[in-house]
Protein backbone atom coordinates (compact mmCIF):
# COMPACT_ATOMS: atom_id res chain seq x y z
CA UNK A 1 0.00 0.00 0.00
CA UNK A 2 1.54 3.38 -0.87
CA UNK A 3 1.64 6.60 1.47
CA UNK A 4 -1.62 8.09 0.00
CA UNK A 5 -3.67 5.24 0.06
CA UNK A 6 -2.75 4.07 3.32
CA UNK A 7 -4.07 7.86 5.16
CA UNK A 8 -7.54 7.43 2.86
CA UNK A 9 -10.18 6.88 5.80
CA UNK A 10 -13.26 8.24 4.69
CA UNK A 11 -13.78 10.07 1.58
CA UNK A 12 -15.81 13.27 1.17
CA UNK A 13 -18.04 14.57 -2.10
CA UNK A 14 -17.13 17.50 -3.66
CA UNK A 15 -19.48 20.01 -4.82
CA UNK A 16 -17.97 20.66 -7.69
CA UNK A 17 -15.10 19.16 -9.75
CA UNK A 18 -11.54 20.47 -8.52
CA UNK A 19 -9.80 22.77 -11.02
CA UNK A 20 -13.01 23.34 -13.12
CA UNK A 21 -13.88 26.52 -14.47
CA UNK A 22 -16.79 26.01 -11.67
CA UNK A 23 -14.06 25.42 -9.24
CA UNK A 24 -12.23 28.12 -9.92
CA UNK A 25 -15.46 30.18 -9.43
CA UNK A 26 -16.49 29.18 -6.28
CA UNK A 27 -13.28 29.04 -4.90
CA UNK A 28 -12.44 33.00 -5.57
CA UNK A 29 -16.17 33.69 -4.76
CA UNK A 30 -15.46 32.13 -1.24
CA UNK A 31 -12.34 33.66 -0.99
CA UNK A 32 -13.96 37.18 -1.60
CA UNK A 33 -13.44 39.38 1.50
CA UNK A 34 -10.78 37.72 3.10
CA UNK A 35 -8.86 38.88 5.57
CA UNK A 36 -5.14 37.76 4.78
CA UNK A 37 -3.58 40.55 6.27
CA UNK A 38 -0.14 42.49 4.24
CA UNK A 39 0.86 38.68 3.21
CA UNK A 40 2.38 38.62 -0.49
CA UNK A 41 2.94 35.42 -1.82
CA UNK A 42 2.27 32.97 -4.61
CA UNK A 43 2.24 29.45 -4.04
CA UNK A 44 1.78 26.44 -6.58
CA UNK A 45 0.43 23.44 -6.52
CA UNK A 46 1.99 21.25 -8.95
CA UNK A 47 0.86 17.51 -9.55
CA UNK A 48 1.39 15.07 -13.10
CA UNK A 49 -2.20 16.28 -14.19
CA UNK A 50 -2.77 19.85 -13.61
CA UNK A 51 -1.06 23.16 -11.45
CA UNK A 52 -3.00 25.78 -9.89
CA UNK A 53 -1.72 28.33 -7.56
CA UNK A 54 -3.02 30.39 -4.39
CA UNK A 55 -2.17 34.70 -5.10
CA UNK A 56 -2.00 36.22 -2.08
CA UNK A 57 -1.38 40.06 -1.85
CA UNK A 58 -2.75 43.65 -1.45
CA UNK A 59 -4.88 42.47 1.20
CA UNK A 60 -6.87 39.48 -1.13
CA UNK A 61 -6.45 35.95 -2.04
CA UNK A 62 -7.12 34.40 -5.35
CA UNK A 63 -6.87 30.94 -6.71
CA UNK A 64 -5.82 31.22 -10.33
CA UNK A 65 -4.86 28.71 -13.26
CA UNK A 66 -2.41 30.57 -15.34
CA UNK A 67 1.45 30.38 -14.32
CA UNK A 68 2.71 33.49 -12.02
CA UNK A 69 6.31 33.50 -10.46
CA UNK A 70 5.66 31.17 -7.47
CA UNK A 71 7.61 32.01 -4.43
CA UNK A 72 6.69 28.42 -3.26
CA UNK A 73 5.85 25.30 -5.65
CA UNK A 74 4.41 22.22 -3.19
CA UNK A 75 4.75 18.72 -6.09
CA UNK A 76 2.79 15.93 -5.37
CA UNK A 77 0.91 13.57 -7.37
CA UNK A 78 -3.10 13.84 -7.87
CA UNK A 79 -3.72 11.01 -5.33
CA UNK A 80 -2.00 12.89 -2.31
CA UNK A 81 -3.32 16.26 -3.35
CA UNK A 82 -6.81 14.68 -4.12
CA UNK A 83 -6.16 13.06 -0.08
CA UNK A 84 -5.28 15.85 1.20
CA UNK A 85 -8.72 18.03 -0.11
CA UNK A 86 -10.74 15.59 1.25
CA UNK A 87 -8.62 15.36 4.89
CA UNK A 88 -8.08 12.30 5.06
CA UNK A 89 -3.95 13.27 4.87
CA UNK A 90 -2.45 16.22 6.42
CA UNK A 91 0.25 18.66 4.63
CA UNK A 92 2.63 18.42 6.90
CA UNK A 93 2.43 14.41 7.18
CA UNK A 94 2.71 14.35 3.21
CA UNK A 95 5.93 16.32 3.52
CA UNK A 96 7.18 14.07 6.39
CA UNK A 97 6.62 11.42 4.12
CA UNK A 98 8.19 12.69 1.25
CA UNK A 99 4.98 12.28 -0.67
CA UNK A 100 5.25 16.17 -1.20
CA UNK A 101 8.54 18.11 -1.90
CA UNK A 102 8.89 22.13 -1.34
CA UNK A 103 11.07 23.99 -3.34
CA UNK A 104 11.55 27.99 -2.87
CA UNK A 105 11.22 30.31 -0.13
CA UNK A 106 10.48 28.52 3.10
CA UNK A 107 10.83 31.26 5.08
CA UNK A 108 8.47 33.09 3.00
CA UNK A 109 5.96 30.21 3.29
CA UNK A 110 6.12 30.29 7.12
CA UNK A 111 5.62 33.68 7.39
CA UNK A 112 2.56 33.02 5.16
CA UNK A 113 1.38 30.79 7.37
CA UNK A 114 -2.17 32.62 9.14
CA UNK A 115 -3.14 33.67 5.76
CA UNK A 116 -3.09 30.54 4.04
CA UNK A 117 -4.54 28.86 6.77
CA UNK A 118 -7.58 31.00 6.26
CA UNK A 119 -7.29 30.71 2.92
CA UNK A 120 -7.14 27.00 3.09
CA UNK A 121 -10.21 27.14 5.49
CA UNK A 122 -12.45 29.28 3.15
CA UNK A 123 -11.73 26.70 -0.21
CA UNK A 124 -12.53 23.75 3.08
CA UNK A 125 -16.13 24.79 2.11
CA UNK A 126 -15.94 23.66 -0.98
CA UNK A 127 -15.84 20.02 -0.19
CA UNK A 128 -17.99 18.21 1.84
Amino acid sequence: MDGVHRHVRKRRLIAVEFLSDEWYLAANSALEGLDVGDVNIVVAHVSERQSHYIVVGDGRASVEREAHHAHVTLRQTSDTAAAIREGSLSALTAIQEGLITVEGDIACLMAAKDALDAVDRALSSLTE
